[in-house]
């Protein structure tokens, strides 16, 4: 058995944490404190394994596939991912949002989400035709976003993460964090030519923030509050968050891809946080009619 030797002064981190290669980078400090979410800095007794990642699996395991029953197996074709919104009693509510485009077509009918579970496999939890869905109270035909329940039992045996609503980009964010024009976006969901494996593998696609318009855009027959975004559009996006990047804080929106499977460069739409926010708000003990 060989000594250890310790050599001049010592902190406890350098002791016990790995990341020491003296004969190569030298010795590094384990990061313990994880800025890159929006919602504040997160603080952990150990290095978490994802620290230096660009996209942290937060954002990956926090999107859920859904689709509706097809022989042999159910189809999958849109994104739906969790936010949880703070009640009044020192609690939480968890929901599951989509675009309303999305969940018009799974409104009224049998329909599956399908979650990843921690034993490795996936679990395609069964959405009925009775089950709500919310869409905007006063702008549903140009808010492209739907919210419904998400409390399925034995929650604890699915591998999934959630955004708090405190890491939506609305107004004072974003002018907190100077995002604008230029900026990182990626967005994590369904690839729709990939849906056949044992659990969900969502993909990740980048691009910029191209416009920040301060004013309602057209969108085929309306006008819509929404961001221009470039990147490449691909099917099974649909209701997928888009988070931008500005140095090391992430921030979430809301994707509404243009409809269509084959992958190209496209100006995408992102909606503003706030426009959802403004309703996600109200979701706690309350809730709007079902319309």
């Amino acid at each position: 058995m060989g000594e250890h030797v310790l050599n001049g002064p010592m902190g406890i981190s350098d002791f016990f944490f790995p990341g020491n290669y003296p004969l190569t980078v030298g010795s590094l400090k384990p990061r313990l404190i994880d800025e890159r979410f929006g919602d504040g800095p997160r603080w952990y007794l150990y290095e978490p394994k994802d620290i230096n990642m660009r996209v942290p699996d937060q954002i990956s395991k926090c999107v859920l596939f859904v689709g509706l029953p097809d022989m042999p197996e159910p189809e999958y074709r849109g994104t739906a991912f969790i936010v949880t919104v703070p009640g009044t009693q020192s609690n939480h509510f968890a929901f599951a949002i989509t675009a309303r485009h999305v969940a018009e077509k799974l409104q009224g009918k049998e329909y599956y989400i399908r979650a990843n579970k921690r034993d490795g496999t996936a679990i395609a939890l069964n959405g009925r035709p009775s089950d709500p869905w919310w869409f905007h109270p006063t702008e549903r035909d140009s808010v492209d976003a739907a919210v419904t329940f998400f409390s399925p039992a034995q929650l604890n045996q699915l591998a999934i993460e959630h955004v708090p609503l405190a890491m939506f980009a609305d107004a004072a964010k974003i002018k907190e964090y100077n995002l604008g024009v230029g900026d990182e976006v990626f967005i994590t969901g369904l690839f729709t030519k990939i849906t056949e494996t044992t659990k969900n593998v969502p993909i990740v696609r980048t691009g910029t923030v191209a416009m920040m318009p301060d004013e309602p855009i057209p969108f085929g027959d309306t006008f819509i509050d929404a961001y221009l975004i470039e990147s490449r559009s691909i099917g099974g996006l649909s209701g997928s968050p888009v988070f931008v990047r500005e140095t090391i804080t992430i921030q979430v929106g809301l994707e509404r891809s243009q409809r269509g499977s084959n992958i190209r460069p496209d100006l995408s739409n992102a909606f503003p946080a706030q426009t959802i926010t403004s309703f996600m708000q109200g979701l706690g003990p309350f809730f709007f009619s079902v319309q």
